[in-house]
């Protein structure tokens, strides 16, 4: 059967943006036709990309988990196809433990 493709390529860095670091890990992500790639949950993270519509923004983490305000920048980017459409996407958190409450298993590798 047909289906729109869902591939993407997620990186991460320690800085304040994209284009003044360099990715210190990469991971991809295939959620179509089946989850794949070398991101340590594929399935989590597709299941939670479908039920997020794509919206990366939408990705919701552990409520209860506590970080300290130490300022270390981290950078995610994701670039790709979601069902189709095309995808550049770019946020910075605070830090790891920020990255990581904020960005469910999407994020987490």
């Amino acid at each position: 059967s047909l289906y729109a493709p869902s591939a993407l390529v997620l990186t991460m860095g320690h800085g304040e943006s994209a284009a003044a670091v360099s990715p210190a890990r990469a991971v991809t992500l295939n959620c179509a036709p089946s989850a794949s790639g070398t991101h340590p949950a594929p399935a989590l993270a597709c299941a939670e990309l479908r039920a997020a519509g794509g919206d990366l923004d939408a990705l919701a983490g552990p409520a209860d988990t506590v970080c300290t305000k130490q300022y270390a920048p981290v950078v995610i980017t994701v670039d790709g196809v979601w069902q189709g459409k095309r995808v550049s996407y770019e946020r910075t958190f605070a830090n790891e433990c920020v990255k990581n409450a904020s960005g469910s298993s999407v994020f987490a590798f």
